[in-house]
């Protein structure tokens, strides 16, 4: 069984979806009879054409040998961006795939999540391994790389982000770190 949102990493409308692989089927045929009852009714509503419509222009796409391209992109990315953050001391987690938490000192998740966003750059308040915070006071934050990906930006800009990110925690101004930001789009 295989489960995804669909407007993140592979780019198409709000929305996710559950697949059965043949694998899946050989050890029980009867799966996806299974998987559709469990989420219809209930979980499941009435389907908008127009967004099942987007979907099969994502999936098309997520076949093309430029999606794949991408994907790879994606990841190089994250992991510029990890290691740039790990240069500067941070304790980062999860980073062989798009995303990554980033240990931003204890309960402080929140505060930094916001202030970054006034700056710029949007990520989420996150609970780290072992976190001594709550859900609600997070030590860390999540940030991803398939947006910035699909903007163009590379590798020297996501370590240029993780410099801005370390500059902000570490109390410089935001201000002076969104126009940081607003010139770095720009230059894109």
């Amino acid at each position: 069984v295989v489960t995804s949102t669909t407007h993140k990493t592979l780019r198409g409308p709000r929305g996710a979806f559950v697949a059965v692989t043949d694998k899946g089927l050989e050890r029980d045929a009867d799966l996806a009879k299974k998987i559709d009852r469990a989420v219809f009714p209930g979980l499941q509503g009435g389907p908008h054409v127009n967004a099942v419509a987007a979907m099969a222009i994502v999936f098309g796409e997520a076949i093309k040998p430029e999606f794949q391209n991408y994907v790879k992109r994606v990841v190089e990315n994250a992991k510029a961006l990890a290691e740039e953050l790990k240069r500067r001391g941070y304790k980062v987690f999860g980073t062989e795939n798009h995303l990554m938490v980033v240990d931003v000192g204890k309960e402080k998740g929140k505060e930094v999540a916001v202030a970054l966003e006034e700056a710029g750059i949007v990520c989420n308040a996150n609970t780290i391994p072992h976190d001594e915070g709550s859900p609600m006071k997070p030590s860390g934050i999540r940030l991803g790389s398939p947006a910035m990906t699909t903007r163009g930006f590379g590798a020297e800009e996501f370590r240029k982000t993780g410099e801005l990110i370390d500059r902000l925690i570490r109390g410089e101004s935001k201000g002076t770190i969104g126009q940081e930001v607003k010139i770095l789009v720009k230059s894109l």
